[in-house]
């Protein structure tokens, strides 16, 4: 008897039909709804036998290996090892738009509970098809509207999020991958089920008005990025399928648009109250609020 599991993420709902139930885990909890926001079936299915993998591999890592079906659409074989090649599920989709994730039964472990299914289903693919993107940050609501504090791993994301919410009792929305939706002239900031050490898991969003790379400093300092800067900052920060040519053209049609909207800076930051003293001061008058 098949089971169902309804999810709407930034506005994206989707219905997960498995053969078992699926644990959902504290992450993915908020984002639990109702079967009438579903506009995508992902299918799992146990199955004896995984078709051959094509010979042409566009794309490998650790765990997956990226090829074309028949009908030249994307699939991915995926591997429990990296020192194994052989695969345990493969995920494609069909002309009728169904996501299927065939699993064999040595692989189930790997599609026991929702979080680690949900990495099988291309879930990047699913929201640049809907003028969504996901960026490294963290993201707060504040008093000045939502700031995304983005740049390298340990710069202090999460460290200057957290000040916000300390000294002026904002709100955070996500603090690993928020997800980016343009609506009308505005791009908003939704939380999503990827927040890392933060655990900070909300189904809400906030309308985007800074977008802060950060770097270490002793003193604090903020300089507004050109164009050509803001681009590579915010690409570098993106999850891109880098071997799907529309998805990276799309990809990029969508930053230029998020940064022609929205201001972004080169904040150096010190981990305390002066950062966001610094920073709320500076943006105040660079937003003209």
């Amino acid at each position: 008897m098949p089971h169902n599991c309804y999810l709407s993420i930034s506005r994206l709902g989707m219905q997960l039909v498995t053969d078992h139930v699926m644990p959902v885990g504290d992450a993915f909890w908020p984002f639990l709804t109702k079967s009438e926001t579903a506009i995508v079936q992902i299918c799992f299915r146990c199955v004896d036998y995984l078709p051959s993998m094509p010979k042409q591999v566009f794309y490998r890592d650790l765990t997956y290996s990226v090829c074309l079906d028949s009908q030249d659409n994307y699939c991915k074989f995926f591997y429990d090892a990296p020192e194994t090649s052989t695969p345990y599920a493969v995920s494609y989709s069909t002309s009728d738009g169904i996501i299927h994730v065939d699993y064999l039964p040595s692989g189930a472990h790997c599609v026991s509970e929702l979080q680690n299914s949900f990495f099988h289903i291309g879930f990047e693919r699913l929201l640049i098809q809907r003028d969504r993107l996901c960026l490294h940050a963290a993201c707060v609501e504040t008093p000045l509207g939502g700031i995304l504090f983005s740049g390298k791993s340990g710069i202090g994301k999460s460290t200057q999020a957290e000040l916000w919410c300390r000294y002026r009792d904002a709100r955070q929305i996500n603090g690993d991958r928020p997800i980016l939706e343009k609506r009308d002239r505005s791009w908003y900031a939704w939380g999503s089920p990827y927040a890392g050490s933060s655990r900070v898991y909300v189904n809400d969003c906030c309308p985007v008005t800074a977008i802060v790379m950060l770097r270490q400093a002793k003193e604090c300092s903020l300089r507004r990025l050109t164009a050509s800067e803001a681009f590579r900052a915010v690409w570098s920060g993106l999850t891109v399928n880098t071997w799907d040519e529309e998805f990276v053209t799309r990809a990029c049609d969508l930053a230029m648009d998020l940064i022609a909207a929205v201001p972004v800076y080169e904040f150096g930051c010190t981990p305390d109250e002066q950062a966001v003293d610094y920073l709320e001061k500076k943006l105040r008058k660079e937003l003209c609020l």
